[in-house]
């Protein structure tokens, strides 16, 4: 079936129209879209900002990065314990083993992914949790081979 798109007159339709956001809405619409588990989400290091975020609303990952579409990433998880994470270099020493099984390139040296882990953990303002850190392959397209 065909569907011919009427540019002077898009919305012949009986259905609804479906809305276009403007920057400033989606990022209202994200801050309402905040489920309810995300009150346990303090802080995540955006590899897309370059920087830690506290705020739930923006703790997203684009579609393209081959975290979602393809599952071609990695994670680990440390304890964090009366403000220290218990173990957390032989755990990234597991996680790096992973990656390079995975063959996932580090977007940054062992030193500054474990500062990145402890500022992250630092910017949560928590003492006591869990600490869940992912390596994926990156941005990508959705061609059918994985070395795109």
């Amino acid at each position: 079936m065909l569907f011919r798109l009427d540019f002077a007159n898009p919305y012949m339709s009986s259905a609804k129209k479906t809305r276009i956001f403007t920057s400033d809405e989606a990022i209202a619409h994200l801050s309402q879209a905040v489920h309810s588990k995300a009150a346990n989400f303090y802080s995540m290091y955006s590899s897309v900002l370059g920087g830690i975020v506290t705020d739930p609303a923006l703790m997203v990952l684009p579609l393209d990065d081959h975290i979602v579409h393809r599952g071609h990433a990695v994670f680990d998880t440390a304890t964090l314990t009366q403000g220290r994470l218990y173990q957390l270099d032989p755990h990234l020493d597991r996680l790096l083993r992973s990656a390079e099984l995975a063959q996932i390139p580090l977007p940054f040296p062992r030193e500054q992914l474990r500062q990145i882990i402890l500022d992250t953990a630092a910017a949560s303002g928590k003492r006591d949790g869990s600490v869940r850190y992912w390596l994926s392959a990156g941005p990508g397209g959705f061609a059918l081979g994985p070395a795109e």
